[in-house]
């Protein structure tokens, strides 16, 4: 990853913050975006510690007009862009007929439109160098199901891997490769909100009985944000500890 840069989404905390501080440690400078700024500035300054390079912008992925001036502000600080990892996501609890239509929305908003223009932002500067990378952070809930949220949020993620394939294909010809890791249960913020009844099941029913941590889903971003998977493209990569197997 030397001297490639990364754009990430949903970077100050789990996931993403970990994926950051991987891809650093690995030559990667990276651009980390998400609306709090205090996580934001804690771990750029973290990583510049350990010998990284990291910026950050504030930024609600919510906000559509937001996604051109990412990819833009990325090239204009460091000259090219290289791979976007579109991370980004919320999951909401209510049962199928509690859920409203606005919750609905904001669910699909978030998970799914947003990293779409992200993901369309940075492939016109992608295409313009004959070289990018497309990570897109799914869910093996979109292989599945999930009893624990809404029934948003599955369907959120199974359309990125729909999304996956689609640009995968129309974009092969301009060497862009666009995957996406398919996270399972995970130590993270959203987990968090588990009550402790559907925590224990979930670890329960893992074969390994336990979640996976944030740093072992960042090892599936570095891998797909790298040269390591230059023939590598319209896959789904699930990291998730035997929960889910094809």
């Amino acid at each position: 990853m030397e001297n490639r840069v990364v754009l990430i989404t949903g970077g100050s905390r789990g996931i993403g913050a970990a994926s950051a501080r991987l891809l650093a440690e690995n030559g990667a400078k990276v651009l980390v975006t998400a609306r709090g700024e205090e996580a934001l500035k804690a771990l750029c300054e973290e990583i510049r510690a350990a010998g990284g390079e990291a910026s950050y912008i504030v930024s609600d992925v919510q906000d559509l007009s937001a996604p051109p001036r990412l990819a833009a502000e990325t090239v204009s600080r460091y000259g090219h862009i290289d791979a976007v990892v579109c991370n980004a996501g919320i999951a909401l609890r209510a049962p199928t007929l509690d859920m409203t239509l606005e919750d609905w929305e904001q669910v699909l908003s978030v998970n799914l439109t947003a990293p779409m223009e992200l993901a369309r932002a940075c492939i016109r500067y992608f295409r313009d160098q004959k070289s990018g990378k497309v990570v897109f952070v799914s869910s093996t809930a979109a292989r599945g199901v999930n009893m624990g949220a809404s029934p948003s949020y599955g369907a959120s993620k199974a359309g990125l891997l729909y999304l996956t394939r689609h640009f995968a294909t129309e974009f092969a010809k301009d060497n862009i490769q666009v995957n996406a890791v398919c996270p399972g249960p995970t130590d993270t913020e959203i987990t968090k909100t588990w009550t402790p009844e559907h925590r224990a099941r979930m670890i329960s029913v893992m074969p390994g009985g336990r979640l996976g941590q944030p740093e072992e889903i960042a090892q599936a971003v570095l891998f797909l944000s790298s040269s390591m998977s230059d023939f590598i493209t319209g896959e789904a990569l699930m990291v998730n500890g035997g929960r889910f197997m094809m």
